[in-house]
């Protein structure tokens, strides 16, 4: 079968189509932020832990791991770069010395530039979509969400 037929069947079940759409965009995504991010010297899952912490400061290891959707070992492998880079700062609270909370360092938040990027990178691809077209967007995304929201069992 061509690849045309293929598409043809999957655009005839919606549930089908959203999960190519959302995996596409977030493929594209993915790889456009990861392509920008090495420009600054950090790998893609570098930046999603980044970005995870500037959203969830204080974050403990199985937060973000959870959150990354990666192995504990794996996030334990990325925080030790970025700790040896200062970018991330490791905390024992005083009052549960058995946790250890992850946040940005203060210098890195100060210099950062990535927020900037990812913000920059969404900004400029809205300057061609109409308003009606940004307002579509962030309709079908606001209804996609509370439908996932609402029958997500961890929320």
């Amino acid at each position: 079968m061509n690849q045309k037929l293929d598409l043809q069947d999957l655009w005839s079940n919606p549930s089908e189509r959203v999960i190519f759409l959302f995996k596409s965009i977030h493929k594209i995504y993915r790889n456009q932020m990861c392509e920008k991010s090495r420009q600054y010297g950090f790998t893609g899952p570098q930046i999603g832990l980044i970005y995870g912490l500037h959203k969830n400061p204080f974050s403990t290891l199985n937060e973000l791991s959870d959150y990354l959707g990666l192995s504990k070992s794996t996030v334990s492998g990325i925080v030790d770069r970025l700790v040896g880079q200062g970018v991330i700062i490791r905390e024992i609270p005083e009052n549960n010395r058995r946790i250890v909370r992850l946040s940005l360092s203060p210098e890195f938040e100060k210099n950062n530039v990535l927020k900037e990027l990812m913000n920059k990178y969404f900004a400029d691809i809205l300057k061609e979509a109409s308003e009606e077209d940004i307002e579509k967007i962030i309709s079908g995304l606001e209804i996609l969400y509370t439908l996932i929201n609402k029958n997500d069992k961890h929320s």
